[in-house]
């Protein structure tokens, strides 16, 4: 059902529009200006469910609800298509079965007496089964296994292997979102052992193969990170410890292919460390932060204090980086874990033709802590970069990145449960840390997923949890 042009036309003139009838003698109505509450700045619903608003509206000489039309509408946000009329009713109480989608919704009252119309704008959220939400990769019975939340907390179990009638592989290592945006098309990429599957992210069905997005195809082709600027203009992926680029924005071909690999004697710890203009990375085998120079992998200059960033002498644990801040754990031949903490900064030449990065040690502390030296899984959130959290057991500890006190430590879980996974949400829920518990037995529907929030102190509370959902949880994904 579509509205028709004449309210269309109406929109661009304002918030409120008076349009009034000549009565010869120009005697004219008098205004019953409205004020209209009760309807929220955002709504978010899952197509085909209830969507109810209910309004409340005063008149300054009264109130009469016969006295107005009234028109709910939903415009779809930058597309050209004609707005969906929902309703002809002063309350909202329909299913929404639209296109999943983002849509300014519009309500709109008019007085009969006097045509004078009253606007109200709000956000419609539109999604689906698998429109944005978090993608839980997990290995069930040695198989990989999706489970996909979406933005409303319904679940989808199995998603890769019902809609492929198999599994992505054995022995699940990661699931990323890959490309996006105005000239690339996004995909979802499942690693395994054997390799990656790269899946359309509508329906998870297999989509191409993983070795069609490179010039040079990588073997085995196991990829290991994912790494995207902040303005999302291009990307990096970590592929078998090396290092492959390609554009995102103002290119030509939606399955724009990665550039050949970084050149360099380097093997790259599978952690993102692009999350400002220039990415740069850490060096497994040269024990060292390097960064990409038009295709070459170099390494940072010398630094003194609290390390060398040029020669750590220790393996990256976990690595973290917002903006021009690094945190990151460390670990020294010895099996001593140390969380350090480092600015990066972007100098030029002379004649700005090359561009250099340093990276500035800060501190490096030692992690004795209760259950530091055996903590499987690390976690940051972009809210508080003071907080660092790690996994032990059943529990989860949150330490600070100044001092290294432990602040507080979660520990919710039902009996005979163990913390495989943390990993927090990046985009819409910064506070939120997503986190896979299981039986240890890496069955099927042996684990669960929890939501928990993050207070400004660093304590952890339970939003929501999700019982037997997937095997052991081996990593977590945002889609939009």
């Amino acid at each position: 059902m579509k509205i028709n042009q004449l309210i269309i036309g109406m929109l661009f003139f304002g918030v409120v529009m008076a349009c009034t009838e000549d009565k010869g003698n120009y005697d004219y109505m008098p205004l019953n200006d409205l004020t209209i509450s009760g309807i929220e700045s955002e709504y978010m619903i899952e197509r085909d469910s209830l969507l109810q608003i209910p309004v409340t509206i005063t008149a300054e000489q009264g109130f009469s609800e016969d006295r107005y039309d009234y028109v709910w509408y939903a415009w779809r946000v930058n597309n050209a298509a004609t707005p969906d009329t929902l309703s002809y009713e002063k309350d909202l109480d329909v299913a929404i079965s639209i296109v999943p989608g983002e849509y300014d919704l519009r309500y709109i009252v008019t007085d009969k007496n006097t045509d004078v119309s009253y606007y109200f704008r709000t956000t419609l959220s539109v999604i689906d089964s698998y429109s944005k939400g978090v993608m839980a990769l997990s290995s069930a019975d040695g198989q990989a296994d999706v489970t996909f939340i979406n933005a409303v907390n319904a679940l989808t179990s199995h998603a890769y292997v019902e809609a492929n009638g198999e599994s992505a592989g054995n022995n699940p290592l990661g699931i990323y979102y890959i490309g996006g945006g105005e000239f690339v098309a996004p995909l979802v990429a499942i690693a395994t052992a054997e390799g990656t599957k790269v899946a359309n992210p509508t329906d998870f069905s297999e989509f191409m193969d993983f070795s069609e997005l490179f010039y040079f195809a990588p073997e085995p082709g196991i990829m290991q990170c994912l790494c995207k600027s902040n303005w999302d203009f291009d990307e990096y992926v970590i592929v078998d410890g090396k290092v492959y680029n390609r554009y995102l924005s103002f290119v030509e071909n939606l399955y724009q292919p990665y550039d050949p690999q970084a050149k360099g004697d380097y093997y790259a710890a599978p952690f993102s460390m692009y999350e400002a203009i220039d990415a740069f990375f850490y060096d497994k085998k040269g024990q060292r932060f390097i960064y990409d120079n038009y295709g070459v992998m170099i390494p940072v200059e010398a630094s003194s204090g609290a390390f060398n960033a040029a020669d750590m002498q220790m393996d990256m644990v976990y690595g973290f980086a917002l903006d021009e801040n690094l945190r990151a754990v460390m670990e020294d031949e010895a099996g001593q874990r140390y969380m350090i903490s480092a600015t990066k900064a972007v100098t030029y030449s002379a004649d700005y033709w090359g561009t250099y990065i340093r990276v500035t040690p800060i501190s490096m502390l030692p992690m004795e802590g209760e259950g530091t030296a055996e903590a499987s899984a690390f976690a940051m959130s972009t809210r508080d970069l003071g907080f660092l959290y790690y996994a032990y057991g059943n529990k989860i500890a949150c330490i600070s990145t100044v001092t290294g006190n432990i602040l507080s430590v979660y520990e919710e879980f039902a009996a005979g449960q163990q913390v495989d996974y943390i990993e927090f949400d990046r985009t819409e829920n910064t506070d939120r840390l997503w986190v896979g518990v299981s039986d240890g037995s890496g069955a099927a529907e042996s684990g669960s997923i929890y939501f928990l929030k993050m207070a400004s102190d660093g304590s952890l509370t339970e939003e929501v949890h999700f019982e037997n959902v997937c095997g052991k949880v081996v990593d977590f994904e945002y889609k939009p």
